[in-house]
């Protein structure tokens, strides 16, 4: 699978479920909680869609 850059996504949903089209590139619904972002998926005809968190900010972790 190919490597998606998710920058733009991140940065415009911060905090926020969303749900992706099935290559990952596209946001097609999003919602405060899992169950709204699902919701608006599905009024949107896409009833299995990739649903991801997307953190509020990101951190740097060095292991």
């Amino acid at each position: 699978m190919p490597v998606v850059d998710m920058v733009q996504i991140e940065k415009r949903y911060a905090g926020q479920w969303v749900a992706l089209s099935d290559d990952r590139k596209k946001v097609v619904a999003s919602g405060s909680t899992l169950k709204e972002a699902l919701a608006n998926a599905r009024k949107k005809g896409i009833q299995d869609p990739i649903l991801s968190k997307i953190p509020r900010e990101f951190l740097e972790y060095i292991l």
